[in-house]
């Protein structure tokens, strides 16, 4: 092995280690030869030889020695992985003292018996599983009177999803979140609460899921309007499955995203009208794909500016690049502008100032080469020049504005839940049943933005709602996110 060009700290120690091992070896035997010619041929020549060697060993061996130590003070290039039991900083803690059963406290020795030692334990940590629990409450609601008889009073009771029903308002939120967070159809959960012994159709669980979207509405709707309230949105949709007339189209779940926010909402189509009446009194830039019914919708409305997204453009010549080398170009320009952004940082003046000089220049050398491209009509690095150019002046329209994002990734990060909750529980099967879907995601999805347990939100936001008041994630005080798997 060749140890110029070994770059691994962990690798030449070990050969240190070794090499050192042999020289110590050697040593040994060379001063048991030394001892056997002394006594034996008593040659003073080759013995001083022999000694000379003895000498050059033991250099060497010191040299080795002081090459380890100066090892072990190095730091890998490679940090090395982190091991052990991973925290669970947001599980309660609960200690447990488990002691021997009686006929075990007899000493195997000498048959007296065991006696404690007095704070000594043998420690450990268990991650353990409580099984969820349902039960069945007998509510009793204490009754009172005046001696005058003019005044009887009701204690309040529990809260229900459905005034007068028979399920408590908790019982309502864990059928929600189970649906609308964590996927799990109503005819599933079902299944699974039988398990527990609670005997419920789905179609009981969708009453108590109604309910609570129902309470929620105004809640839902008033994040929408404080989303419409800052100058840049993301707006981006998705189809949204009908579990009846499956001949017919899809619904349409529109996703409106500002700071910190997510809305979302279920419309029949994503037509151009269908735009202007989610967005058309909405007055600042959308950063939205190309479709041609934003377009068409935003047309004539001086208030509204479309920006364009540049993870869409990228995503088209990473598609060409297999075929065409050259797409590699695009893909570099693109990747400098999210450094220049990078290297801004959170300050919103220097990223105008980076933007209008440094990407505003990068913008002008990929402008130039994709009009060398755009000729190739029918290749796919041409269609994706094409699609840059058509759209160029939404795509360079961040480098005026600081707040307008590079993309639109934000708002499709938020679709997400959605998607994948049509892909478990398919869609909706009544427009009802979409107003539901879209307030519940809002809520859900807006309330992991701000690290607030969706569970802990819907009851404070049902309990607001309930007095007229309403309520937004951020007013409440984060919860400690628990550590990403």
């Amino acid at each position: 092995m060749d140890l110029r060009h070994e770059n691994d700290v962990e690798q030449l120690r070990r050969i240190a280690m070794a090499q050192q091992m042999q020289i110590e070896q050697l040593l040994r035997v060379l001063s048991a030869k030394c001892e056997e010619l002394k006594a034996l041929k008593g040659n003073p020549q080759e013995l001083q030889q022999t000694l000379a060697l003895l000498n050059q060993l033991q250099k060497r061996a010191k040299d080795q020695a002081e090459q380890h130590e100066a090892l072990k003070g190095e730091k890998s290039s490679k940090p090395r992985a982190k091991s052990g039991p991973t925290e669970q900083l947001a599980l309660p803690i609960d200690e447990k003292v488990f002691e021997l059963d009686e006929p075990d406290r007899a000493c195997p020795a000498c048959g007296e018996r065991l006696e404690p030692m007095a704070g000594q334990f043998e420690s450990s940590e268990m991650v353990d599983f409580v099984e969820i629990s349902y039960r069945l409450v007998h509510v009793k609601q204490q009754k009172y009177v005046c001696r005058c008889g003019g005044c009887v009073e009701t204690a309040l009771g529990p809260e229900r999803a459905i005034k007068g029903g028979r399920y408590s308002l908790a019982f309502a939120i864990k059928v929600a979140l189970d649906k609308y967070l964590d996927h799990i159809p109503l005819a599933r959960q079902q299944r699974i609460l039988a398990r527990h012994g609670v005997v419920v159709t789905p179609q009981t669980l969708w009453d108590q899921v109604f309910a609570l979207g129902k309470r929620l509405t105004s809640t839902a709707e008033a994040l929408f309007q404080q989303a419409l309230s800052h100058s840049v949105i993301g707006l981006d949709q998705t189809g949204w499955p009908r579990l009846e007339g499956k001949d017919e189209k899809p619904w349409q779940m529109w996703c409106v995203t500002g700071p910190g926010i997510v809305c979302h909402k279920i419309r029949d189509d994503k037509g151009a009208d269908t735009f202007r009446d989610l967005v058309g009194k909405y007055r600042g830039v959308i950063v939205c794909d190309a479709l041609k019914t934003h377009e068409a919708g935003a047309r004539g409305n001086e208030h509204i500016q479309l920006a364009g997204c540049w993870a869409h453009v990228f995503r088209k010549f990473e598609e060409a690049l297999p075929n065409h080398p050259d797409a590699q170009l695009a893909l570099d320009w693109i990747g400098q502008l999210y450094t220049i952004d990078e290297r801004a940082g959170p300050d919103i003046e220097s990223k105008a100032k980076l933007r209008k000089t440094e990407a505003a220049a990068v913008l002008a050398e990929l402008k130039t080469w994709l009009w060398s491209q755009a000729v190739l009509k029918t290749l796919s690095i041409g269609k994706a020049a094409a699609y840059t150019i058509a759209n160029w002046d939404r795509l360079s329209r961040f480098t005026s504005d600081p707040q307008i994002p590079l993309d639109n990734n934000a708002t499709e990060r938020a679709i997400r839940g959605p998607v994948v909750g049509r892909k478990n529980h398919y869609g909706s099967k009544s427009r009802a049943g979409t107003k539901v879907a879209a307030t519940l995601y809002t809520l859900v999805e807006t309330a992991k933005l701000h690290h607030v347990a969706p569970t802990r939100y819907l009851l404070e936001a049902v309990r607001a709602a309930d007095r007229g008041e309403v309520l937004m994630p951020w007013q409440l005080t984060a919860d400690e996110p628990a550590p990403t798997p």
